[in-house]
């Protein structure tokens, strides 16, 4: 039999409170339902972006981290990014290592603070890890005409330090010249991944010629590079050659052979680069730079600044540059060739 609608209004209103109030909890048990598989769906997805590899975006965008490549301006390889994260006054970054450092040297009384080396040159991949150059301008600001032997025990003696030549057309002195190419040159080396001591950075030192080798004995050197120009009466005179020393035993003996390789290495990378005449090597056994070293080493004369064509050339900053480049690739033969055995 079928039911039949209640005709008291009072009953009717109470059945439509209960519809209602049923109605109500069935709509809130589907929105549950519904949020509850929501909630599930994302669990889900969150598992499948880790287990993907992905990482969860950040909850809060305002603490999200923000990474910064920079780039090294003298050897174009990126550092390690720089990552700062945001937060009230407690920005922390965190940088890459530090690079080897150059090391000048020390005036007398004077302290050198050196910066600790990378923990993996630039260079290591090349075959040139824990290489080193000593780089010597040659000269200074002002000479110093005290006298030093110019070999262990000798009796012959030379000049401590001179001031060098100057430019015929332009003036300058020698020791500024050797100055500009020797900063380039250390950093076209460093740019190979080779750390670097200099013997001087500025015109504003008194070091002697044995000084300056001691330096480069005392940093082990794989080689000792003296940048110098040169000068002759006769202005026509031009070109570039390169010292090396003489066999003298219990002096040289030990580095001559190596020093004339580098001397060959480093005349044919300069001619090349520079289109400069060809002068060729010169054994010397006077020179207290060499009869003082134990490593290998050489003097580049980088050309006559009492020619004026040269001296001109030697003080433009496109040339020494060609120059630096030249030196540095040469170093870099002779030590991969010295390595190689």
């Amino acid at each position: 039999m079928a039911n039949r609608a209640p005709s008291d209004p009072a009953t009717r209103e109470l059945l439509a409170q209960i519809k209602r109030r049923r109605d109500r909890g069935r709509n809130l048990r589907i929105a549950g339902l519904v949020a509850g598989t929501l909630v599930l769906l994302a669990g889900v997805v969150a598992v499948a972006f880790a287990a993907l590899g992905g990482d969860k975006p950040p909850a809060d965008p305002v603490a999200a981290v923000t990474t910064t490549a920079t780039i090294d301006s003298r050897t174009t390889r990126p550092t390690a990014p720089a990552t700062t994260t945001s937060g009230p006054r407690t920005n922390t970054t965190h940088t890459a290592p530090p690079r080897p450092e150059t090391t000048e040297a020390p005036s007398p009384g004077a302290t050198t603070v050196t910066a600790p080396p990378a923990t993996e040159p630039v260079g290591a991949a090349g075959g040139l890890k824990g290489a080193v150059v000593v780089v010597d301008p040659g000269h200074q600001g002002r000479g110093n005409s005290a006298q030093e032997p110019i070999g262990p025990g000798s009796s012959r003696t030379k000049d401590k330090v001179t001031s060098g030549t100057s430019g015929v057309a332009t003036g300058t002195n020698e020791s500024t010249v050797t100055l500009a190419i020797g900063l380039k040159l250390r950093d076209a080396l460093q740019a190979r991944g080779i750390k670097v001591v200099m013997t001087r950075t500025s015109q504003n030192i008194d070091i002697s010629n044995i000084a300056r080798t001691k330096i480069a004995n005392q940093a082990h050197a794989d080689l000792f590079i003296r940048v110098h120009a040169d000068g002759a009466e006769n202005s026509s005179t031009h070109g570039i050659h390169t010292l090396y020393p003489a066999t003298i035993k219990g002096w040289t003996d030990d580095i001559a052979g190596p020093s004339k390789r580098a001397a060959q290495l480093a005349q044919q990378a300069l001619v090349a680069a520079t289109g400069a005449a060809d002068r060729g090597l010169d054994a010397r056994d006077d020179m207290t730079g060499f009869n003082w070293s134990d490593v290998p080493v050489i003097i580049p004369e980088l050309g006559f600044m009492s020619n004026p064509e040269e001296d001109r050339l030697l003080n433009t900053a496109s040339y020494q540059q060609k120059i630096a480049n030249a030196l540095a690739d040469a170093a870099v033969r002779f030590i991969k060739e010295r390595r190689a055995g």
